[in-house]
């Protein structure tokens, strides 16, 4: 019985196990197989999931057919940047320095004593209640978390835990500082209930907090039962001055250490469940390190971490050096499921962390006190492909061992001073092996054909929650007439496929516009010509993306190879676009002495970039899931008002 034989419900099931490519494949085996995969609702949602970089969600209760709707409508408003409303926040309370936005949840740190850093108590809210509540939403939608002590820093893990890590220090009956980390549940503002230790403490020192006030700082993510931590204490007051940790936050035991230099190190960020990226601003590098394990015995000492391999970014250019570099990608890749009761998403798909972007916010200054800001931008899967590829290289290979042979022939006999027969003596010991130094790789041998560098701004720039999957977003300022900033709305796609699929599109529109028809197209690559998806011309609407209307991305890859730049303008969101295929250098418009890096860096990212028309008062954006997020500055760099942007079809 072949396959063709099978009723048409067990085929698609069986296909549905089956990759993008594959899919691909098996419609060109014969005109039956083609119109199945063609008609089939659930492969094609299955199509589109791999393609826009998603995973399904079982527990949302939509069909099927409303999932694939959704996804497709939701893609072509991006495509295009057309969001459905604004809604603006105004802040009720003093915010802080401190804010996270993370599965739907923004948080911010609230002042209550007018301190210069950290906050005093935590406040959190979902997004989406604001979007859905009257204009403007009432203040009560603000939870409070109140530790009793001054917070520090915080890390969430919202859907996955429940869970927030709340980084705080306290003044000791004797006059002293302790460092504390809280683990409590978001959703109730009480002790996680699957902590065995509630307060992890980390280190006292002999000095009042008044003193250690706005010289300490941390980095906390977690991940499944791991949760790592970069603290800095205040200068001179520990040896070393900073420690990496890592923890498993249900049990309390510390697995893993390494003291660190603090100017050398400032954040992190996980790229697998066990891989971080560690930037070195000292040695201008990307450690990439792995954690060995999530649980050791009762009592053992933890573990060094250990740099499995250094990635080496561009040579500066003289008196240029990093003073700072922040990371971030999201989501974060977990081996467990979001089974957090509190947050449990009815959102129909996910993004699917495997696909997403890490961005390096890179800060430098000169020798002048001149500070120049760039963000670095590669896909997490990239680098821990180049992990993989160097801890094969560098694997000795161990052949096995060939048992000694029982005939060895006796040594010859020694004699004593006295004529007596000696002992033979012991074989000496085997010198102790020096340890590996881990695989360096230089910028040329790595970065290029992955990466993407942009100039960004430096306020732009000192917010990290501007990534989230494939995408990134930052403001252009833009100044008008009477001198006052205004700035536009940026996003960049770095999925592959939307990047081939834009260009195809605007390369197909142009050609109509010219007068081609696709009756009078032939030859190979005739079909990426069709009037289906044109404004005004029919098909599935903007994007082209009806069932069976579906582009042949792999043919159009092929086709963008000779393609450097591709200009558009969307005729009814009035967004201007570029699609950037093409190697392009940075800071080409200087000359080299003014350049930051000591040689011409090329990188070959593919990217989509869309400019809103509209410009806005903002001094940055952030980004999460669907909502573009506005952030109105004070005269004081203070958060004074929030404006979110929600993607058509997103909510």
């Amino acid at each position: 019985m072949s396959l063709l034989q099978l009723s048409p419900e067990l085929m698609v099931h069986i296909l549905s196990y089956l990759d993008y490519r594959d899919l691909q494949v098996c419609r060109r085996v014969n005109q039956a197989m083609n119109k199945l995969i063609q008609s089939s609702i659930l492969l094609q949602y299955s199509m589109q999931l791999q393609l826009c970089g998603y995973d399904d969600n079982p527990s949302c209760p939509q069909v099927i057919a409303d999932k694939l709707l959704r996804l497709l409508q939701q893609e072509n408003a991006w495509a295009r940047l057309d969001f459905e409303k604004e809604t603006t926040i105004r802040i009720p309370f003093t915010p802080s320095s401190i804010y996270d936005l993370t599965d739907g949840v923004l948080l911010l740190g609230e002042s209550v004593s007018g301190a210069q850093s950290g906050a005093d108590t935590i406040r959190w809210t979902r997004i989406s209640r604001l979007v859905a509540s009257s204009d403007p939403p009432p203040p009560n939608l603000w939870e409070r978390i109140d530790v009793s002590a001054h917070v520090i820093d915080v890390g969430l893990s919202v859907e996955e835990h429940d869970l927030i890590v709340v980084a705080t220090d306290r003044e000791t009956d004797d006059n002293q500082t302790q460092f504390e980390l809280r683990l409590i549940q978001l959703s109730t503002g009480l002790n996680h209930p699957l902590a065995a230790q509630p307060a992890i403490e980390l280190a006292i020192v002999p000095l009042p907090p008044q003193a250690v006030a706005g010289h300490c700082s941390v980095c906390i993510e977690i991940i499944g039962d791991l949760l790592c931590f970069l603290f800095h204490y205040p200068s001179g007051s520990t040896t070393p001055p900073a420690m990496f940790e890592v923890y498993n936050w249900k049990t309390g035991q510390c697995l893993q250490i390494r003291g660190l230099d603090c100017p050398s190190y400032s954040t992190f960020t996980f790229l697998a469940p066990d891989v971080i990226a560690l930037p070195n601003c000292a040695d201008n590098t990307i450690e990439l390190c792995r954690i060995e394990s999530t649980a050791l015995a009762e009592k053992a000492p933890p573990q060094q971490l250990k740099t499995s391999c250094i990635l080496q970014l561009p040579s500066l250019g003289h008196g240029h050096s990093l003073a700072q570099v922040t990371c971030r990608s999201e989501p974060k890749a977990t081996k467990t499921v979001r089974n957090a009761a509190a947050f449990r998403s009815s959102e129909p798909f996910h993004l699917k962390p495997e696909n997403a972007v890490v961005i390096f916010n890179v800060m430098t200054h000169d020798s002048q006190g001149f500070h120049e800001c760039l963000t670095l931008i590669v896909h997490s899967a990239a680098l821990l492909r180049v992990l993989d590829q160097q801890i094969a290289l560098n694997t000795p290979i161990r052949y096995p061992e060939v048992p000694p042979s029982p005939f060895k022939a006796p040594p010859n006999p020694t004699f004593d001073e006295k004529g007596l027969p000696t002992p033979p003596s012991p074989d000496p010991p085997a010198p102790p092996s020096a340890p590996l130094e881990p695989p360096r790789l230089p910028w040329a041998q790595w970065g290029p054909n992955i990466c993407r560098w942009l100039e960004v701004s430096f306020g732009a720039s000192r917010w990290i929650t501007t990534t989230c999957g494939q995408r990134y977003v930052t403001v252009e300022e833009d100044p008008i007439d009477d001198d006052s900033m205004r700035s536009t709305i940026v996003v960049y796609d770095f999925n592959p496929h939307n990047v081939r699929r834009l260009a195809a599109q605007h390369r197909r529109r142009r050609r109509y516009l010219r007068g081609y028809r696709p009756g009078e197209l032939s030859g190979p690559g005739s079909e990426l010509f069709s009037t289906a998806g044109l404004p005004g011309v029919g098909g599935a609407g903007a994007y082209g993306m009806g069932i069976g209307a579906g582009l042949d991305t792999e043919g159009s890859a092929a086709r963008m190879d000779h393609v450097s730049l591709i200009p558009f303008t969307d005729p009814a969101t009035r967004v201007i676009g570029q699609i950037q295929c093409e190697p392009t250098e940075l800071m080409a418009g200087y000359a080299m002495q003014y350049r930051i890096f000591d040689e011409p860096v090329r990188t070959s990212l593919p990217f989509a970039q869309l400019s809103s028309y509209k410009t806005y008062a903002y001094g940055a954006v952030l980004l999460d899931r669907n909502m573009v997020i506005g952030v109105k500055l004070s005269d004081t760099d203070d958060i004074k008002e929030l404006v979110v942007h929600t993607i058509r079809g997103g909510l």
